[in-house]
């Protein structure tokens, strides 16, 4: 029972918490400092394209030695199943 031996007034070294409000607003403009801070934009969703296109590209990749096998195979059936 260490805490039972505990002075009553502890010294905090930091601040009381504030209100719910003042810390939604904290938390918002930390938030926003660190979107700020992004170098990349947030990822959207890929447009829709030529599925023909993306498979003459995967095959070309394929034929230079980019992808093995594995690799196209698994690309190739998630543009199909698109």
């Amino acid at each position: 029972m260490l805490f039972r031996y505990r002075p009553r007034e502890t010294w905090m070294p930091f601040s009381l918490p504030r209100n719910p409000t003042e810390q939604a607003g904290y938390n918002y403009q930390l938030q926003q400092r660190f979107e700020s801070t992004r170098r990349a934009a947030p990822a959207a969703a890929p447009a829709p394209g030529d599925p023909i296109a993306d498979l003459s590209n995967l095959a070309a990749l394929h034929a230079s030695g980019a992808l093995t096998d594995a690799e196209f195979a698994t690309a190739k059936s998630k543009l199909l199943a698109r």
